[in-house]
């Protein structure tokens, strides 16, 4: 035998069990702190270059799309093709800028088109839907897709779009039913909101399978690439995959440098997975600097919570609300603005308003959970209780409205219950971000 190679026989053998058991508690200790411990995925070299960039090219290129556009218009103004090519362009720069005002504007040529043409109106309805849809108009987005399907023109297309406003407004069942009398179960349209269905479900796992399905057959076209790719980033940071998580918003960044919402991603993971609050900031000021949308306050104001500065905190708060509460949005942040009012500006009331207009807009499980909160938050308990167990209790598997039962079954005294969501919702800490993390921990610890 080499003289210092160790032989663990003969050094266990000699010592006694004390000191045995001592050393096999250390051993194991470490092995299990060094497999635990979390190591940063976050690096800055990787998407350096995006950050760097002094312009939006993308934005750039739109413009000059446009631009474009609006000179054929004025040189023949009843040419319809280059009036709805405005349009589209108009919402496609909403997602790159921010402004909902080209939502709008899009909206106005629509309504121009649909009271002064006789053809073609199945398109226009679904163009105002797919709009709807992104300003939280859910039961308006229904009814114009009625409208496109009473015409009876691309009635796949306007199902399709069904299957996504069915399931905002919450009637799961009618999604899932329209959706199964597709017969081409393998196509890019079906599997992704096949995927949604799964999610709501809470099979995640077959979700990501799905998605991960329809990735493949769009591989070529880079705006479906860049959605689906993102989506599957979300997906595996709600699943705590989430080095595969950033290495998806990577592979989006290198298709498109300006999809802001991979770098927002990226954001998110440093906050919450690597706690690196510096370069979580950096991003986020990055993507607020070049759009209009009050989004990235929210999180500055999380980031803020967990430095422990409130001064900061309360600023970004203050921001988000001035311009989540303007009109222009219509009920796009109502959902924040509930949490808002009932967390940190101690007007439940006002939450519990916000929260009773969602139901009407989209009565799902999660718009009865925004408003069970603000009730709890009033004091109201056996009434949040109510509203739980016949409305978001066993409907929706998601982790804040776990984490809202929890406190609401605590405050009614139903501790075992209580545990049993805390537990729940605990598994899915990086999905809700350190700030509620750290407060379903210390509630743990109290029951």
């Amino acid at each position: 035998m080499i003289p210092w190679q160790w032989n663990h026989n003969v050094f266990f053998t000699n010592l006694n069990p004390t000191m045995k058991y001592l050393l096999l508690t250390i051993l194991v200790f470490l092995l299990f702190s060094c497999s635990e411990k979390k190591g940063a995925i976050v690096n800055s070299a990787d998407y350096e270059i995006f950050l760097s960039k002094q312009s939006n090219e993308s934005l750039d290129q739109l413009n000059e799309e446009l631009s474009f556009w609006k000179n054929r218009y004025d040189e023949n103004p009843s040419g319809k093709t280059n009036l709805l090519r405005m349009a589209g362009l108009y919402t496609a720069r909403f997602q790159l800028n921010g402004k909902v005002e080209d939502l709008h504007l899009a909206d106005s040529i629509y309504k121009q088109e649909l009271a002064s043409t006789t053809l073609g109106k199945d398109n226009l309805y679904r163009s105002m839907a797919a709009n709807n849809i992104t300003k939280h108009e859910f039961r308006e987005a229904r009814t114009n897709l009625q409208e496109a399907l009473a015409i009876g023109d691309g009635k796949a297309s306007s199902y399709l779009m069904m299957v996504d406003v069915n399931l905002e407004l919450g009637d799961y069942a009618g999604a899932e039913y329209t959706l199964k009398s597709f017969t081409n179960k393998k196509s890019f349209a079906y599997l992704i909101r096949y995927a949604k269905i799964k999610d709501h479900q809470g099979d995640l796992d077959s979700a990501i399978i799905l998605m991960e399905n329809a990735l493949e057959r769009i591989k070529e076209n880079k705006s479906l690439f860049t959605w689906t790719m993102s989506n599957l980033g979300d997906m595996y940071g709600h699943a705590s995959r989430i080095n595969e998580s950033y290495q998806a918003y990577l592979e989006v960044l290198k298709r498109d440098p300006d999809y802001d919402h991979a770098l927002k991603g990226i954001a998110w993971i440093a906050f919450a997975h690597d706690e690196n609050t510096k370069e979580a900031k950096r991003i986020l000021h990055f993507i607020d600097s070049r759009k209009a949308t009050p989004d990235m306050h929210l999180m500055l104001a999380e980031i803020a919570a967990i430095e422990n500065d409130d001064t900061e905190k309360k600023k970004h708060l203050d921001i988000f609300t001035q311009e989540a509460r303007n009109p222009k949005y219509g009920g796009m942040y109502n959902t924040y603005l509930a949490k808002l009012e009932a967390e940190e500006y101690s007007n439940p009331q006002t939450a519990i308003s916000i929260a009773e207009q969602e139901i009407q807009n989209r009565p799902t499980p999660l718009s009865y959970d925004l408003l069970a909160w603000s009730l709890l938050n009033k004091g109201e308990y056996r009434e949040a209780l109510k509203t739980v167990q016949k409305n978001v209790l066993n409907r929706t598997y998601e982790p804040i409205a776990l984490y809202h039962m929890a406190m609401i079954y605590k405050a009614n005294g139903m501790e075992k219950e209580a545990r049993n969501f805390f537990k729940e919702a605990a598994s899915s800490s990086f999905e809700l971000g350190p700030v509620i993390s750290k407060r379903i921990e210390t509630e743990i610890k109290t029951l």
